[in-house]
């Protein structure tokens, strides 16, 4: 949190990813949650989790996230549709998608209310690109970029970007996503 209040007072943050590593159980994310969540929540920033909707719902989070970057579009259809409607169609639900087309425009139809690519993708800013140019749904770049990257897929097309946890590591948070908020202006 010491970290946190820093960067939502001086940053234009829409929203916080609050996740844990996969092997954590429910009570460990909540624990991490808990806090966070009001924290950013009375700055205007949305606070998502990761695929756990009866969590996100019980602990007042505004939605999730899906991560279907390694999933079959089916598959992924069936959990986006699935968790849909646990959290209900007023909460957020937005999705990390496979590096293809067809997977991503098939979750945005189905009401993904935004659309994410892996920027370690070799075709993440060829897709970010095309999505701006075809799709309404917004899109996120998602991964681990330095400032410049950063300028590039704001470039392609990215309405937004979602750093991996890099620029949380060590003391000076702020100042990194201070050089990333100023690379993408």
């Amino acid at each position: 949190m010491e970290r946190l209040e820093p960067v939502l007072k001086a940053i234009d943050v829409a929203c916080l990813l609050v996740s844990v590593p996969a092997e954590a159980d429910d009570d460990a994310l909540a624990a991490l949650a808990r806090p966070l969540i009001p924290l950013a929540q009375d700055r205007g920033v949305a606070v998502l989790l990761p695929d756990r909707a009866e969590l996100a719902r019980s602990l007042g989070a505004d939605g999730i996230h899906l991560d279907f970057h390694a999933t079959a579009t089916d598959d992924a259809l069936r959990r986006y549709r699935y968790v849909r409607n646990i959290i209900g169609e007023d909460a957020i639900v937005g999705v990390l998608c496979p590096p293809e087309r067809h997977a991503a425009m098939e979750l945005a139809e189905a009401g993904a209310d935004y659309v994410g690519f892996d920027c370690a993708s070799p075709e993440a800013a060829a897709l970010i690109a095309w999505w701006g140019e075809v799709m309404t749904t917004p899109c996120v770049g998602f991964g681990a970029f330095d400032p410049s990257g950063a300028e590039a897929l704001a470039r392609s097309g990215a309405d937004f970007l979602a750093p991996d946890s890099t620029p949380w590591i060590g003391e000076d948070a702020l100042a990194r996503f201070g050089a990333l908020a100023a690379a993408i202006g």
